[in-house]
């Protein structure tokens, strides 16, 4: 069959983008910075881990077996804040474990946010990346009786949003690793909390939003783009903060 070679391209830069910009981001702060592999590796890490090791298995596996859960399922304000609650805990205290025991001598500002490039670079990676390269065979090949499912799926708008979904999610990692690197920095516990209550509301809309209110799912990239953005914001200004006294990290 054939599929409108507008739609390949974006399919194929929305797959570039899940790569290159957490490997692009490394590579820039590695000539700009020195000892920046780790945290990123121990980013991928702590992810691959917490994620998709213990939390998704459990969610996607283990809870639908019981009848709490899937009671539970039918109310969106339960159900969302379960599953953004969820997410956020096994995520951000994955980061807090790890910048705490793991990278005790990796935590200046570069670090954070290398950090944050590993951990939202390989989500985009194995969600989206690896899905989409599966999707892009599919659709070159066109023979799998798959093809047209994945074609009638696959919009310009679709892809657009994918880019722009992605983009922030990558930018909200990093701002929340940046809350909890300073967390354990000034040892001050409340931004950790934060990075909770941020993580949780972002993903709880993902549910809430249109199973509450009946909204379509742009408003759920209004509600990332304001959080990825208004913690950029401010990872960009407690960069004085932040880096003061770095030389003896």
């Amino acid at each position: 069959m054939m599929v409108d070679s507008g739609i390949i391209a974006s399919l194929i830069v929305l797959i570039f983008l899940c790569f290159a910009i957490p490997v692009g981001g490394f590579i820039y702060l590695s000539v700009k910075k020195k000892r920046v592999a780790k945290p990123f590796f121990i980013g991928m890490l702590v992810f691959f881990i917490f994620q998709m090791v213990i939390r998704l298995p459990i969610i996607q596996i283990v809870l639908p077996q019981t009848a709490w859960f899937l009671s539970m399922s039918h109310n969106p304000w339960l159900y969302g804040l379960f599953m953004g609650g969820t997410a956020a805990i096994a995520e951000e205290f994955g980061r807090y474990i790890a910048v705490r025991f793991l990278l005790k001598k990796n935590r200046r500002y570069a670090d954070g946010i290398v950090y944050g490039l590993g951990h939202g670079g390989i989500e985009a990676m194995l969600l989206i990346g690896v899905n989409n390269i599966a999707n892009l065979i599919v659709l070159l090949d066109g023979q799998s009786f798959l093809a047209p499912v994945i074609a009638a799926q696959l919009s310009y708008a679709a892809v657009f949003t994918a880019v722009f979904e992605r983009v922030c999610a990558m930018a909200l990692q990093v701002g929340l690793s940046m809350l909890v690197f300073y967390s354990v920095r000034s040892k001050e516990w409340r931004y950790l909390v934060y990075a909770l209550v941020i993580h949780t509301v972002v993903d709880a809309a993902i549910v809430i939003l249109p199973g509450a209110f009946g909204l379509s799912s742009v408003w759920i990239e209004v509600v990332l783009f304001f959080a990825a953005a208004g913690l950029m914001i401010w990872t960009v200004k407690i960069r004085p903060v932040f880096i003061n006294g770095e030389e003896n990290l």
